[in-house]
């Protein structure tokens, strides 16, 4: 974490890669990877799926008091996470943050600059929080030829992980979470499909939605703060719907099957029909693949039964970035490390935390505005 913390000052050219200490472990091998991670103050996780690589390393994070952040947006694997080492990690004032990249530092960091100007206009916070998620790609990767593929494979396999433990996850939610943190008014539900601004959305497949209810449900219970009811959609271009959606519903059943799951991982290409290889895609793709979200809160009168009346305070902002994929996820990993390591005393002590509510008192949204993510008000 040395080597991070000096890149931050230092241009790329100037760093000598003979500095970089590599360390190899097994990591079925205890004492290997307790004698790696002994050796920071914290790891940052990039391998995957976490599924699979990834307990270990929080286990042993834990017993080197060491701190820990990944990339994984494999929900199951980050509930795992969760259930089996947040007393633990509590216990030993140790901060094991997953999920900050992609998914779901733009969500988290979003909804804490909402609440930061929500305050500007109420003395509330908001009762509801819409996301809608939209990905703009260059035009050229609708024919996803050469480089012009979307993703690498390695998501890909993530992903496959993913729909094999969906199911599990399910349960372990319902037993872990029994009761609901907030019910949801019939009033604002939504339909699969629904539109909004002109656009057809439906739930965003990311592990965002689940991770903001956890931060939801940690604040609520260690701070007493109203939980806030946060729902995530997301919409791609018209040509995207049935060439995805389709496939994605056929793929979660198929895979309950492992010769099938084997097929996936094994020709992510041509199961993507070309959008996923293990080239992955070129810097042009990249850098003209933008993302942006736009969040609703709304607050309502305490003594209001009926959601249908317009709500007392209403406020849309704006999160937007590009390279969604490799820059963005890399910057908020490395801006969230530092984070814990600059900004401790502003944190909770130890815990299996979700980005929301570990970075909720810190300068997180400051820090990513330096480096290309941009917030905005939109509507007040």
């Amino acid at each position: 974490m040395q080597i991070c913390k000096n890149a931050v000052k230092t241009p790329v050219d100037q760093i000598r890669t003979s500095s970089i200490v590599v360390i190899k472990c097994d990591i079925n091998n205890q004492t290997e990877l307790r004698n790696a991670t002994g050796r920071t103050k914290i790891l940052i996780n990039c391998t995957g799926p976490h599924s699979i690589l990834g307990e270990a390393v929080i286990k042993s994070c834990i017993e080197t008091r060491t701190h820990y952040v990944d990339i994984s947006a494999e929900i199951p694997q980050i509930f795992n996470a969760f259930r089996n080492n947040h007393n633990a990690a509590e216990e030993g004032n140790v901060l094991i943050v997953p999920s900050c990249g992609l998914a779901s530092i733009p969500s988290a960091a979003g909804l804490m600059f909402l609440q930061n100007q929500f305050k500007v206009i109420s003395t509330d916070i908001p009762d509801v929080v819409d996301c809608y998620f939209r990905f703009d790609i260059p035009r050229r990767s609708y024919a996803p030829i050469g480089q012009h593929c979307l993703v690498h494979s390695g998501t890909w396999e993530s992903l496959v992980c993913v729909l094999q433990d969906l199911p599990k996850y399910l349960n372990l939610k319902k037993e872990t979470f029994p009761e609901p943190l907030v019910h949801e008014p019939i009033e604002l539900k939504r339909s699969f499909f629904h539109r909004h601004s002109g656009e057809v959305w439906f739930p965003y497949p990311g592990p965002d939605e689940d991770l903001i209810e956890m931060s939801q449900r940690y604040v609520s219970d260690k701070y007493e703060q109203k939980p806030i009811r946060f729902r995530s959609f997301c919409t791609v271009p018209k040509f995207y719907h049935f060439l995805i959606i389709p496939p994605m519903y056929m793929y979660y059943y198929l895979s309950r099957f492992e010769w099938f799951r084997k097929m996936l991982c094994k020709h992510p290409k041509v199961f993507t029909a070309g959008y996923m290889t293990r080239q992955g895609p070129s810097e042009v793709s990249r850098m003209n693949t933008k993302y942006t979200l736009t969040m609703t809160g709304k607050s309502w009168d305490s003594n209001v039964k009926n959601y249908e009346h317009d709500p007392k305070k209403s406020l849309t902002v704006k999160v937007s970035g590009t390279d969604p994929g490799y820059y963005t996820t890399a910057m908020c990993l490395i801006i969230s490390a530092m984070t814990i390591l600059r900004e401790s005393d502003k944190m909770p002590k130890g815990g299996v935390l979700m980005p929301a509510a570990a970075f909720q008192n810190t300068n997180l949204v400051e820090n990513l505005m330096k480096h290309k993510m941009e917030f905005e008000v939109v509507t007040k």
